[in-house]
């Protein structure tokens, strides 16, 4: 995109301080998306964007069959750092440990992705409104949310803690083809298996197999692992973002 220049080492982390959700209030943050999701990927049809401001920033995807999408941007990296209830005393003083760097970090451009928002007519939770609610299975962490996504495209029927959300939401992510055209398209190769198989879990490091686990770190150690791990996914993300050149 003309005029702009996507700089991952570049964070977003003052918005939050301030009281304001870049997600909602941040135009640079949607330039930047618009300049990544706007490009050419192989395999994927190419999408018309734009920019728009109704209440809060949004894109406005159309795809060449003339459908329409309405996408929102989602910081992705979960630190926990603003959670109060539910979380043991040790934890919350593992996380108090480097605050600022860990959220620095995660509000760089390779912790944001977009997801689909409401259409008129359609109603309830949003993909990035639920992965927040549904704290033990969940979370709010992106490892998770990426195996339901996985999911979804091997059995679009079956059972895991977003599958009603993502069916609800089909149609968009049915623009990607298959799960390796959207890992392909969103840059999240770092995330996954080779074989796109599987999706590596931030909390230990293995393929997920399940969602038997509570989604939130049971220990300082586990919260520090988490961490390290999230960590150097973004910094990969952020890496394949600067090869880019955009």
């Amino acid at each position: 995109m003309s005029g702009v220049t996507v700089d991952p080492d570049e964070d977003f982390a003052s918005w939050y301080k301030d009281g304001l959700d870049p997600d909602c209030y941040c135009e640079r943050l949607y330039l930047w998306h618009l300049a990544l999701w706007g490009r050419t990927v192989p395999g994927i049809a190419p999408f018309d964007l734009d920019v728009r401001y109704d209440r809060c920033y949004g894109i406005e995807l159309r795809a060449v069959d003339g459908s329409q999408f309405w996408l929102g941007s989602d910081g992705i990296i979960q630190t926990w750092s603003t959670w109060k209830n539910g979380l043991a005393a040790d934890l919350i003083a593992e996380i108090a440990l480097d605050p600022d760097d860990f959220f620095r970090i995660a509000s760089t451009i390779g912790g944001y992705i977009l997801f689909p928002r409401n259409r008129p007519g359609q109603t309830g939770d949003t993909i990035n409104q639920l992965r927040g609610r549904l704290r033990w299975s969940v979370g709010d962490r992106f490892d998770l949310t990426l195996e339901c996504i996985r999911r979804h495209y091997s059995d679009p029927e079956a059972e895991n803690p977003l599958g009603d959300r993502l069916r609800y939401y089909a149609d968009f992510f049915s623009l990607f083809g298959d799960f390796d055209g959207y890992i392909r398209f969103f840059l999240l190769e770092d995330l996954v298996t080779p074989d796109r198989r599987a999706v590596r879990s931030l909390m230990s490091g293995d393929p997920l197999t399940g969602f038997s686990a509570a989604a939130i770190a049971a220990n300082p150690a586990e919260y520090a692992g988490y961490r390290q791990r999230s960590i150097a996914f973004v910094a990969a993300r952020n890496d394949r973002i600067r090869q880019l050149g955009i």
